[in-house]
């Protein structure tokens, strides 16, 4: 599932869940994610717009490599700011890998607490472990086992993932993830690939180039600028039936990638209505209610109730489609309860400033 989704959104703690509800055929597929079979398999990285997806490991790697230039430029930034030489850093990396070869993964503050020293302050600390993050020296593990609630904490990426890469090279990391993006949501604008990925023209230009696939041009009312798609994905919606792509009734989660993948063509699934009804003011997408791809409203968890409220667009539902977005409601309600805890937080919303 992650890997045909090109990756689950996980900066809100809700999404990788109600991504998996939308996508699985029983509740229990989401509730796997906790499983640690699954998460042997996955990695939690930042990456595409320099925001958290959940990844299956080999496109991880791809997503890391092709978008780690300007996160590590960043991390890089703050050390500068905060007037730290980078010997200093390079010191903490290594104390803070040692401390978890030994003791597992650890949440940053319990880190914290074992390394900050009179020679180290907690600034280096916290700086060091965010390089050492985004490098892909460590890995986030989120313990909570539930999707209310995080326990985020730190391992090493070479102990948690034994034999995984996270050095790849740039070029061929971008060659991937792009030829992975256009693979599972084109056809697609460069604009639309460069919103998606956070990469510039140029850098999609030469992925797209370099690709072992033939491309063809599509053309469609809802894109100023043309569209480009594998050959063979076009041949395989050609050979579909119609009925094949009816994608019926959908409640996709906040800042799903079915919505996100795209920008410039928008209009494919918005038809009329007006962007802010699908995102919010800094362009993220809403938890939408999708019937056959178009949107037709948004939807909600009301945490006191435990339960799925959902408005719709006027003038996008007949009655009959009311009532069955009703009862998905309710569906939709008793799976998410599923992975819902009661139970009091791990850890202290500060933990979230690392993000």
């Amino acid at each position: 599932m992650s890997n045909a989704s090109l990756g689950l959104h996980a900066a809100r703690l809700p999404s990788p869940y109600a991504t998996a509800l939308a996508r699985g055929t029983t509740p229990q597929v989401a509730t796997t994610l906790f499983a640690p079979e699954t998460q042997s398999d996955v990695i939690t990285v930042r990456c595409m717009r320099k925001t958290l997806h959940t990844l299956p490991l080999p496109l991880a790697v791809a997503a890391h490599g092709a978008t780690l230039h300007f996160r590590e430029r960043d991390a890089q930034r703050a050390i500068t700011n905060a007037s730290l030489p980078m010997s200093a850093i390079s010191a903490a990396i290594d104390a803070i890998t040692d401390l978890l070869l030994v003791y597992g993964a650890l949440h940053h503050r319990a880190i914290e607490t074992r390394l900050v020293t009179s020679r180290r302050p907690v600034v280096a600390v916290r700086l060091a472990l965010k390089l050492a993050w985004e490098r892909g020296i460590l890995t986030y593990v989120n313990a909570s086992g539930c999707w209310n609630r995080e326990h985020r904490t730190f391992a090493v990426t070479a102990k948690q993932h034994p034999g995984l890469d996270m050095k790849p090279d740039r070029g061929t990391a971008t060659r991937e993830l792009i030829a992975a993006y256009f693979d599972r949501y084109g056809p697609a604008t460069l604009k639309d690939a460069m919103w998606w990925s956070g990469l510039s023209r140029t850098a999609i230009l030469a992925a797209m180039t370099e690709s072992r696939g033939d491309w063809v041009r599509v053309l469609a009312p809802w894109s100023p600028s043309p569209m480009f798609m594998y050959r063979q994905r076009w041949e395989e919606f050609q050979a579909s039936a119609p009925e094949q792509r009816s994608s019926g009734l959908n409640f996709l989660a906040h800042e799903d990638v079915a919505l996100k993948a795209y920008f410039e063509t928008r209009s494919r699934y918005l038809g009329s209505l007006p962007a802010r009804q699908a995102f919010n003011q800094i362009g993220e997408v809403l938890p939408t209610v999708i019937w056959d791809g178009q949107v037709i409203g948004t939807w909600s968890w009301q945490a006191p109730g435990k339960r799925v409220a959902y408005s719709l667009a006027r003038g996008r539902s007949t009655t009959k489609l009311r009532k069955a977005v009703g009862t998905h409601a309710a569906t939709l309600s008793e799976a998410l309860r599923l992975g819902w805890s009661s139970t009091p937080r791990y850890a202290a919303e500060d933990q979230l400033a690392l993000l």
